[in-house]
């Protein structure tokens, strides 16, 4: 089958290979890929500055934001043959840290977890790959070649999370607007979520004009240049804010 890989720590190495079916070890569940989404850690694991082969081997089979089919699962398994899947892309350390033992660990402290696609595993980026059962999501079928989304999606769910809880500590604590600074695939995706949580949103980013300015208006939202923020009216804020990771400033 054929693959995206990569030479983790050399630039522009990216080609289209032949490489091996996955190993029954990857997982029980056998995955068709659908699509691929592609963000700024594949871009730098192309540039050579991030990114590691599984061990023993050169080339790291690239992708982690992943969208496929199931081809064949146990019958044990909660999906089955044709339904809409993501992969999960941690995993947890094998001597876990706290957060990792507590089921937490996109939060892991040592840094012994591993990344499909990133760090010392083989990614989605081929024409099938193998999953564990613990580790696929099940998507809507509705959502289509859209479920690609859940991954940076769920960036932003962990973003919203924590900072409702951090801000709920606080006696009173009624945020009104939200400032997205950049309007990237996820600054559109906080805005998004700013205006599902009835939000007056504004999105700043560097470029004028193009389909960003019509997406951001199309969300009910207001689209700021750079050197705008100062439009923003200020009694509109509330007092305490904190910054969101993911480019939101709730």
């Amino acid at each position: 089958m054929r693959a995206i890989t990569v030479l983790p720590g050399i630039a522009n190495s990216a080609r289209l290979d032949d490489v091996p079916e996955p190993p029954l070890s990857d997982g029980a569940i056998l995955v068709r890929t659908r699509a691929l989404g592609v963000c700024a850690t594949d871009r730098e694991i192309l540039m050579g500055a991030y990114g590691t082969a599984p061990s023993g081997q050169g080339r790291l089979i690239l992708g982690h934001e992943s969208l496929g089919t199931v081809e064949s699962a146990p019958s044990d398994c909660e999906v089955g043959p044709g339904d809409l899947v993501v992969g999960i892309v941690r995993r947890p350390d094998p001597q876990p840290c706290p957060a990792c033992a507590a089921g937490e660990w996109d939060m892991c402290r040592n840094g012994g977890y591993t990344e499909r696609g990133i760090k010392e595993r083989h990614g989605y980026g081929a024409e099938r790959f193998r999953i564990e059962p613990e580790f696929v999501v099940k998507v809507d079928p509705a959502l289509d070649i859209l479920g690609v989304l859940l991954e940076p999606a769920s960036i932003l769910a962990k973003a919203w999370d924590h900072t409702e809880r951090i801000g709920k500590r606080a006696r009173v604590w009624e945020p009104r607007s939200l400032l997205v600074t950049g309007a990237g695939p996820i600054g559109l995706l906080a805005a998004l979520m700013g205006k599902q949580r009835g939000l007056d949103v504004h999105v700043l980013d560097h470029n004028k004009g193009g389909p960003k300015e019509t997406i951001v208006r199309d969300l009910g939202a207001t689209s700021l240049s750079a050197g705008a923020v100062s439009t923003v009216p200020s009694d509109s804020w509330p007092r305490t804010r904190r910054p969101c990771p993911g480019g939101a400033v709730p």
